[in-house]
């Protein structure tokens, strides 16, 4: 792992091999469905629909997982972790917490 543990080198590399060239084009992908998730988990925690913001931290925790953004991806399972509690309260904290980590990836994976 580099970046603090950041991101999974290992599960980076084996999507490089894989992708090849196209790695870049996954990593634009990410990056464009996170701005997007973001979104949806802000406007769930502002509507209070606990089951959406449950959906999109979930959907969240699976694409961070599969391109090796580590630290997004458990901060998006304490998320889904607070959803199934029932409890959205100490969810902006962590959500402030996943947008800043979440720029970070990015530019660990636009870095390689």
């Amino acid at each position: 792992m580099q970046d603090s543990a950041m991101i999974d080198s290992d599960v980076v590399a084996e999507l490089q091999d894989v992708m090849g060239n196209d790695f870049s084009v996954l990593v634009e992908s990410f990056e464009r469905d996170g701005r997007q998730r973001l979104a949806a988990l802000t406007a769930a925690l502002d509507a209070g629909d606990t089951e959406r913001f449950r959906r999109e931290a979930h959907s969240f925790k699976g694409s961070s997982g599969n391109l090796g953004a580590v630290q997004v991806c458990t901060l998006c399972m304490e998320l889904e972790a607070l959803a199934n509690e029932g409890n959205l309260s100490r969810a902006v904290t962590v959500l402030e917490r996943l947008d800043g980590t979440f720029k970070q990836a990015c530019d660990a994976l636009n870095a390689l």
